[in-house]
């Protein structure tokens, strides 16, 4: 990230510049100083910008600025010293914001004259009125645009160049805790960070903000475990993980003690020796390329953090939150509605358990793991979708307008890195209704119907929450795909391992015990804004 500190003439921001070059012990250079570099290479005469600009006209001038910017498009860590002129420029405050903090230096009308006036050496030759119209339809109009796009504004005509240096190194060590993270944690009361990679020793979570006193064992939270972990069925991949998950903090004699909760699940059945054969090539449809493209490295056995691996935290969080729900009337039904084009005709939750494939219809789950082994067995895989049905939510949870109980749930579900499609209620259906048909009338016994999905204006109103999540084809499949390696050319990959046909069947409690996350996190805020909001309200 480079700082690029900008301003009018005269308004300190080359002697603030190296301060702050001296305190953040980095490289510093200005714009000026390379136009007149680039100039003395190309004429072998040296000219300062003023020269230059006067012999060449502003036309040639602002494209050699043009120019001595666009070299700094690979420029990392460095103090940029830029002058007003040059920022107006749409271009080159497209190469300058790139992957830096703007930093715009301004001082008053008083101080900026005698600035002036010292720079050029002649404290008598500009009057007040001719120094304020200049700065009334130049240097105004210029302050305007320097302003939207700053990140920071200096004062250098009340701050000394070490203390305004100063407050600036703690606004950039600020800015990049903001810009650096890596966003593994989630929620707002109840948070819960992931940490751990596909093949790496462990996964595990903490969750923080869970109330004292909740009943919690590792079995609890092995019951979720199981009906997420790898090599349950024919219809999942061959990984043979136990996910068995050892508590290492926070609950005591069998009951949360209201600090953080840590939980840790090893790895007992990673093999990356197949990796190790295309870790320079990048697998279609899997997050390779862009982590490669975000972070320059990557950890190419099996992903890393960007595997589904990654959701065994999110489930073991998640249950702790779906047990506490649990005790307060709150049921998740996931279940497969489609995999590989058989859709489900009916559904009756006691059946969604006794097959492998977690479908509420009995007679279309065997019809669905025939599409899977059918892929399989044709290295291929299948995708599908998956209904969510939560019971017994009161009404009153979210909250308008950004923290709406849809969008924190369809945010929550599309964290899940095989999620590609969302839909609440009817979905896309209503695009196709009139409103007479559309809106859930009401009576005295409830909601007529529940095209809503048990959501309006963000806020539950107390009928089933009800959402469907597209899942797409597992990426991992034994065909040759085309491809690029690490330089960019062009090449061809076979993904060999371990993978899952389908995912759906596995990814079911992940969107449960994500939502379940969600669910909590809203219940708690909406206790500490309306104590008492819920008389059914337990502990």
């Amino acid at each position: 990230m480079n700082i690029v500190i900008i301003g009018a003439k005269a308004s300190g921001k080359s002697t603030f510049g190296k301060q702050l070059h001296k305190i953040l012990d980095i490289p510093y250079m200005e714009i000026d100083d390379l136009v007149e570099e680039n100039y003395k290479k190309e004429s072998d005469d040296c000219k300062t910008c003023k020269e230059i600009f006067d012999l060449i006209g502003e036309d040639a001038f602002r494209k050699r600025e043009e120019d001595a910017v666009c070299s700094l498009t690979d420029t990392d860590w460095t103090v940029i010293i830029t002058g007003g002129s040059t920022f107006m420029s749409a271009e080159n405050r497209r190469v300058l914001r790139n992957n830096a903090l703007i930093i715009y230096c301004t001082c008053d009308s008083d101080t900026l004259m005698e600035r002036v006036q010292n720079q050029t050496g002649d404290s008598k030759g500009i009057s007040k009125s001719v120094f304020l119209k200049w700065y009334q339809e130049d240097i105004a109009l210029k302050n305007d645009v320097y302003a939207h796009f700053a990140d920071m504004i200096v004062d250098t005509g009340t701050l000394t160049p070490e203390r305004a240096a100063m407050q600036a190194k703690e606004t950039i060590a600020q800015q990049i805790a903001v810009r650096c993270t890596a966003a593994n944690t989630f929620g707002e009361l109840i948070r819960v960070t992931s940490f751990g990679e596909s093949h790496g020793s462990a996964l595990g979570a903490i969750l923080d903000g869970v109330p004292a006193g909740i009943a919690i064992s590792e079995a609890d939270i092995q019951k979720e475990l199981d009906r997420r972990r790898p090599g349950q069925s024919k219809v999942t991949t061959p990984r043979k993980e136990a996910d068995k998950v050892s508590i290492l903090s926070g609950v005591f004699n069998g009951q949360t003690t209201g600090t953080p909760l840590a939980m840790i699940i090893y790895n007992k059945d990673s093999d990356s020796s197949k990796y190790e054969e295309i870790k320079n090539f990048f697998r279609p449809g899997h997050a390779d390329f862009t982590f490669y493209k975000k972070f320059g490295f990557r950890d190419y056995r099996g992903g890393g953090r960007s595997s589904g691996r990654e959701t065994v935290a999110r489930v073991a969080a998640g249950s702790i939150a779906k047990k506490v729900l649990a005790e307060r009337g709150v049921t998740f039904y996931g279940h497969a509605i489609e995999i590989g084009g058989v859709k489900a005709q009916q559904v009756d939750y006691q059946k969604i358990e006794s097959n492998i494939v977690r479908c509420a219809d009995a007679q279309a789950a065997c019809e669905m793991v025939k599409a899977i082994e059918a892929a399989r067995d044709e290295s291929d895989s299948v995708g599908g979708i998956v209904q969510l049905e939560i019971h017994g939510l009161p009404s009153g949870l979210g909250d308008p307008v950004f923290a709406k109980l849809n969008a924190r749930l369809i945010y929550a579900i599309t964290t899940i890195g095989a999620i590609k499609g969302i839909e609440i209620g009817a979905g896309f259906d209503v695009a196709r209704m009139r409103g007479s048909t559309a809106n859930d009338q009401m009576t005295a016994d409830g909601f007529a119907t529940n095209n809503a999905g048990g959501i309006l204006g963000g806020i539950s109103t107390g009928q089933p929450v009800v959402i469907r999540v597209a899942v797409k084809p597992t990426p991992s499949i034994s065909q040759q795909q085309r491809t690029i390696d690490i330089n960019g050319d062009d090449a061809s990959v076979l993904v060999e391992g371990r993978h899952d046909p389908c995912i759906v069947p596995r990814i079911i409690p992940v969107i449960e015990n994500m939502a379940a996350l969600v669910i909590l996190d809203a219940w708690e805020i909406q206790s500490r804004l309306h104590p008492g909001w819920n008389n059914s309200e337990k502990k």
